[in-house]
């Protein structure tokens, strides 16, 4: 394992000048996501208040909302409406400090926890869980550019933990987000139906995902779940880098046939299967019309009986660099995609995929 490097090997002047570029443009991007401007603080300790003080928000935004720790159980969609609007916990911590929706379970309505409909929002150190819907859905098509969630625990959603929609016939999508440090879980080891996800975007620029847990995004049904991470309908610049991903259908996706993905970044993710109830368990990275997107120093260990740990498809797919992953299934070229494959190591071997620690973590039995 010590052999994954970081850092791109071997390309060409070109490449090297247009990556370059890519990660000034995230990085300005990212830098964006910083409130420009001081926020007036309100402390809640209700759901009453919490409501009063959303709706107080969302008059001139500028407003962070500290929740004190304890349950609060909301009946309605949180709607935000204005910007820099922040809710944070007050320590941090999201064990101590839970929004709880209206159950996991199908509902008439629309009945998502939060709803986002304005740029520079910032969500920290709280749980989030039992939404009819999505947990929380970013509507880019409202122009909800900028969004930050940070150190929280989002949970036990009926349809997508994290929808970012967008503006199928304008393009008018969430821009710049930021997902880092989260736990997207479902506690029964597997979801309520097939129809849901971790992180589902639609048509976004200059996101980054990074070092979160996923765990148990899987259906029970004769359908395959969403994917832990997918970008897809015109998703550009793409940052997916140190998540977990474990007991999941599918680990990272950009793009999907006749709603693709443009360049973006997969590196250094871990990707874990071993559950045996989960009847539609399938590979760890796909690109589907994913264009210059880089594959690279990734592990993945799939004890399960889909061939491929890595697949590119479709001849939309073109100028994708696959290097220095580690995986114990194939990589595998699908319907004309086109790659560049290099140093990328096919093992069987576990050790050589985990170590000691995460067999141990991920309940692989442990052979001395």
């Amino acid at each position: 394992m010590n052999r994954l490097s970081s850092g791109i090997k071997g390309s060409t002047k070109l490449a090297i000048v247009c990556l370059s570029f890519i990660r000034i443009c995230g990085s300005i991007a990212y830098a964006q996501n910083f409130p420009l401007a001081s926020q007036q603080k309100i402390s809640v300790s209700t759901a009453a208040e919490l409501l009063a003080a959303i709706k107080r928000a969302n008059k001139s935004g500028h407003v962070e909302i500290t929740l004190q720790n304890g349950r609060y159980e909301t009946g309605q969609t949180l709607q935000i409406l204005k910007p820099h609007i922040s809710l944070i916990s007050a320590n941090k911590d999201p064990k101590t400090t839970q929004i709880i929706g209206k159950g996991m379970r199908k509902t008439k309505g629309v009945d998502n926890i939060i709803r986002v409909a304005a740029p520079y929002f910032t969500l920290d150190g709280i749980t989030l869980e039992q939404s009819p819907n999505h947990i929380i859905q970013i509507a880019g098509e409202a122009n909800a550019d900028f969004p930050i969630l940070r150190n929280c625990i989002i949970k036990d959603g009926y349809e997508q933990l994290v929808k970012v929609s967008y503006n199928r016939n304008t393009g008018i999508a969430s821009d710049g987000g930021l997902v880092e440090n989260c736990q997207f879980v479902y506690t029964a080891g597997i979801g309520p139906q097939y129809y849901i996800g971790g992180i589902d975007a639609h048509g976004g620029q200059d996101w980054i995902v990074r070092n979160n847990y996923f765990s148990g995004i899987a259906s029970p049904e004769n359908k395959i779940a969403e994917h832990a991470i997918h970008f897809w309908n015109n998703t550009q610049n793409i940052t997916v880098t140190n998540n977990i991903i474990y007991n999941c259908d599918r680990g990272i996706g950009f793009g999907m046939p006749k709603r693709p993905n443009f360049g973006g970044l997969i590196e250094n993710n871990l990707i874990v299967h071993n559950h045996h109830g989960h009847p539609n368990a399938d590979t760890g990275i796909i690109l589907e019309e994913s264009q210059g997107t880089q594959v690279i120093n990734n592990r993945i260990y799939l004890a399960h009986s889909y061939p491929n740990s890595i697949e590119y498809r479709f001849a939309e797919s073109t100028n994708i660099k696959i290097e220095n992953n580690l995986s114990n299934k194939k990589i595998a070229q699908r319907n004309g995609g086109q790659a560049t494959l290099k140093d990328n190591i096919h093992s069987s071997d576990i050790s050589r995929i985990l170590t000691m620690h995460e067999q141990q973590q991920f309940g692989f039995d442990i052979k001395q």
